[in-house]
């Protein structure tokens, strides 16, 4: 069969899409672009946003009317939350909640009567991996125990699930021995790691485990929360573990982080990132902030961007807040205009594009070990790499046998949008 896939949303979608594509492949079908003609569309949906859900409908929509009988299948978080929604949208054939989506690809080639979504909330984590040709991926846990007053993932994921440990070690084994030269560990509350499996179990104890197995892969983290990120965490970074978290931040006042029901204060979360480059020479620090959240009056915003101004941040994934229905925040008064969120959001993204040249450019004449990627940058023609600490850097030199190595490379220079090198 011709399967078409299409994503939205975060990287765990696009993990899990992946895991997908290989599986139908390992069946013996072909992978197609979305814009061709399929025998089967799946869509993987996202619901962190309005805009998300709109977003999710256009492509289903647009998946039914090229499909000319083609099973059109529906996952994700949207699907998760709005099953009987997405069935409404003429065309749709089978909606998978996320807890279901691995089993896709065995019920489109064995005819396996639909589960509905929700079914196995309880469903334990189970380890998947992937190995690109530059990095593989190791998925530790999924779900999430928090319940912050804005999001809609612990309704849409579940609660947090681990992948047992011994399974995590033997797929993690299976990457180094591939010769993968980077593993990024992924998960949805990787932090929780091992609050589901018994004391003694937690991600700092994971990682010493996999830095002792590493050989020569160097090890990088997922998305991480500030109150879980603990002295011998930090003892890594650096030394097998990649100089480079991201930290959740969401609003640098504190009582709208209070509102939020973020279980952190501004000055904790400033005082964690200067800790940490204290001792981790050429960290980069990235964080998620918020915008437009209820309550954010110019007060509050002029806290978050002062925050951020005196920090050690490198990078930021800034977005405006969106009522989720069944979140509390969805029904708090104050809601910001969107008006007045697209201009703090603008004004969010000047600044860390200001930080993130200013670190980029501590970096020029220095010696970093980049891996090499299969992306060649289409403006100058050149590979392109990814040092440990989050710098992409475009390689004079570089050739295809470099592809999937790791080399030192000497940084030139820093441009607007990436960094330059060139082998030694």
């Amino acid at each position: 069969m011709r399967i078409a896939f299409t994503t939205l949303g975060c990287k765990i979608n696009q993990f899990e899409t992946d895991v997908m594509r290989r599986d139908f492949e390992t069946r013996g079908n072909e992978i197609v672009p979305f814009e061709d003609e399929a025998d089967v569309y799946i869509i993987n949906t996202c619901s962190v946003t309005a805009k998300s859900d709109y977003q999710c409908r256009q492509a289903i929509r647009s998946a039914a009317r090229r499909g000319q009988g083609a099973q059109v299948v529906v996952t994700g978080c949207y699907a998760e939350t709005r099953p009987d929604e997405i069935r409404s949208i003429p065309g749709v054939n089978l909606v998978f909640g996320n807890r279901n989506k691995t089993e896709i690809p065995e019920h489109i080639t064995t005819a396996l009567p639909e589960r509905p979504t929700g079914e196995s909330t309880a469903v334990s984590a189970s380890p998947k991996t992937l190995r690109g040709r530059t990095r593989g991926f190791l998925k530790i846990q999924d779900g999430c125990d928090n319940r912050c007053s804005y999001c809609i993932v612990p309704l849409a994921r579940g609660g947090s699930r681990s992948v047992a440990t011994r399974d995590v070690i033997r797929e993690f084994e299976s990457l180094v021995q591939a010769g993968c030269p980077e593993v990024v560990l992924s998960g949805i509350h990787i932090g929780t790691y091992g609050s589901d499996i018994g004391p003694g179990t937690n991600l700092t104890v994971l990682l010493g485990m996999l830095i002792a197995l590493r050989g020569d892969a160097r090890i990088r983290l997922s998305s991480i929360e500030p109150g879980e990120i603990t002295r011998e965490l930090i003892g890594f970074l650096g030394n097998g573990l990649c100089r480079h978290l991201h930290i959740p931040l969401q609003s640098g006042d504190d009582a709208i982080l209070a509102s939020m029901k973020r279980n952190y204060t501004s000055g904790f979360y400033l005082t964690l990132l200067e800790n940490i480059t204290q001792q981790v020479p050429g960290m980069a620090l990235g964080a998620d902030v918020m915008v437009g959240f209820p309550g954010e009056g110019e007060k509050e915003f002029q806290n978050t961007l002062r925050l951020i101004e005196q920090s050690p941040l490198t990078h930021l994934h800034v977005f405006s807040y969106s009522q989720r229905p069944g979140t509390p925040a969805a029904d708090m008064k104050e809601q910001i205009p969107e008006d007045v969120k697209k201009d703090r959001s603008e004004a969010l993204r000047n600044l860390g594009r200001q930080k993130n040249l200013q670190f980029r450019r501590m970096h020029e004449g220095s010696l970093l070990n980049v891996v090499v990627e299969d992306k060649v940058d289409a403006h100058t023609g050149l590979l392109t790499g990814l040092t440990d600490n989050y710098i992409r850097v475009h390689i004079h030199g570089a050739k295809a046998g470099h592809i999937g190595k790791k080399i030192n490379i000497g940084i030139t220079d820093a441009k607007e949008q990436a960094n330059f090198g060139e082998i030694p």
